[in-house]
C-alpha cells in the first residue's frame, strides 16, 4: 500500500495531466453546448474535490518526514549554539556537547521506579550515563542501551541524582525525587545562610560530566530550614511535564573521558 501511495505521489502531476486531457477531449466532442456547460461545471466540482482530498493525503504522508526533519534541525541548532558558546571560551576546549534526538515510545509516571524508553540506541550514538533533556529542561539520565533503543532513568526515579544550583547565586546541591508528586523534586545540601526565595530558578550546575551548565530544571516552590543541620530542604517544581513528553535529546559530552580520568587521578592522590 505504501509503495502504491509513493508511486501516486511521485507521478501525481502526470496523472492529473492525463485526467485533464481526458476531460478536454470529452468537452471537445460534446455536441450540445448546454450539455457541455453542465458537464464542465460538474467536472470542475469533481476535480476540485479530488484536488482537495489529494492535498490532504500528501500532507498527511509528509507529516512524519517533516517531524523527523524538525527534530534533526533542532538538534543541529543546539549543537551550533554549544559550538558558539565554546568558541567564545577557548579554555573550555574546541567542542563540548552534542545532542542526539529521539522519540519517546513508552513512559511510566505512576510507579516507584519510573522509566522512559526512546527509539534511539547504540546505532544512533546513545551511551549509558548520558544526560537527557527535553523541550522544557532536564529529563533524566540514560540507564541502558541496545542497538536501536535506550532506557532513561527520569528525575522521577528514587535512584536519580542530579547536580543542580540556584541560578541567581550559584549555590549548588543535589536534586532527587521524593517518590510522591511527579511534578516536584527535592533540592538538598544548600546551606542555611543562603538567600533562597520562592520562584528562584534551578539549573544544572555543570559540575558533572553528564549535563552542561545552566540547563533549566525548575523553580523553588517551597523551602524549609532544618535547624539541626542548618541546611535547606527545597521543593522544586519541575519544568518537564512527564505526563506529556514526546521528544528528547541525549547529551554527549565529548570531554567526558578526559574529565573522568582527571577525577580519578585526583581521587588517587587523596
Amino acid at each position: 500500500m505504501r509503495n502504491l501511495l509513493d508511486f501516486v505521489v511521485k507521478y501525481a502531476y502526470f496523472i492529473l495531466f492525463i485526467l485533464l486531457e481526458v476531460l478536454c477531449l470529452v468537452l471537445f466532442f460534446s455536441a450540445n453546448p448546454y450539455q457541455r456547460y453542465e458537464f464542465a461545471t460538474s467536472a470542475n466540482v469533481v476535480t476540485g474535490a479530488i484536488a482537495e482530498k489529494w492535498a490532504g493525503v500528501v500532507q498527511y504522508m509528509s507529516l512524519s518526514d517533516e517531524n523527523e526533519a524538525l527534530k534533526k534541525e533542532n538538534a543541529d541548532l543546539r549543537n551550533r549554539l554549544e559550538a558558539y558558546r565554546r568558541s567564545s571560551i577557548p579554555v573550555l576546549g574546541k567542542k563540548g556537547f552534542e545532542y542526539i534526538p529521539a522519540s519517546v515510545i513508552s513512559a511510566t509516571t505512576n510507579r516507584e521506579k519510573n522509566s522512559i524508553t526512546v527509539n534511539a540506541g547504540r546505532n544512533a550514538g546513545m551511551e549509558s550515563e548520558m544526560g537527557v533533556i527535553g523541550r522544557d529542561g532536564v529529563v533524566g539520565i540514560v540507564s541502558s542501551v541496545s542497538d536501536k533503543y535506550a532506557v532513561i532513568m527520569p528525575i522521577i526515579h528514587p535512584d536519580a541524582r542530579i547536580s543542580v544550583k540556584l541560578a541567581e547565586n550559584g549555590y549548588f546541591g543535589s536534586l532527587s525525587w521524593n517518590g510522591r508528586d511527579v511534578r516536584v523534586a527535592t533540592f538538598s545540601e544548600v546551606p542555611g545562610y543562603v538567600d533562597v526565595r520562592i520562584g528562584d530558578e534551578i539549573v544544572t550546575s555543570g559540575f558533572s560530566a553528564i549535563f552542561p551548565e545552566g540547563i533549566p530544571v525548575g523553580y523553588v516552590k517551597s523551602f524549609e530550614k532544618d535547624l539541626s543541620t542548618d541546611f535547606y530542604t527545597i521543593d522544586v517544581e519541575l519544568y518537564t511535564d512527564f505526563h506529556n513528553i514526546k521528544y528528547v535529546y541525549a547529551v554527549r559530552n565529548n570531554n567526558k573521558e578526559e574529565i573522568k580520568a582527571s577525577d580519578d587521578k585526583t581521587q588517587k592522590k587523596k
